[in-house]
C-alpha cells in the first residue's frame, strides 16, 4: 500500500468545502492546508483510491477553482 501526495492550488474560500467533501470518505483522504491565503493544499491518499480522488476532483474542480495540480 503506497501513500501518495497531491498538491493543489484552489480558491482560498473553497478549502473548507474540499475538506468537508474529503472527510465524508471516512479517512480515505487527508487534507493539509499548506497556505490558507493562497489556497495551497495537499491531499494524502492511498494509491488504491487514486481513481476515486480523480473522480471527486473532476466533479468539483470548476467549483473549487483548481488552478494547478502537481503530484
Amino acid at each position: 500500500m503506497s501513500i501518495r501526495r497531491l498538491t493543489l492550488n484552489i480558491k482560498p474560500s473553497m478549502v473548507f468545502l474540499l475538506r468537508f467533501i474529503l472527510e465524508g470518505y471516512d479517512n480515505m483522504f487527508v487534507l493539509t492546508t499548506l497556505d490558507k491565503k493562497a489556497g495551497l493544499v495537499e491531499i494524502q491518499y492511498c494509491q488504491c483510491m487514486e481513481k476515486e480522488l480523480a473522480t471527486i476532483l473532476k466533479e468539483i474542480g470548476d467549483e473549487i477553482g483548481i488552478k494547478d495540480v502537481s503530484a
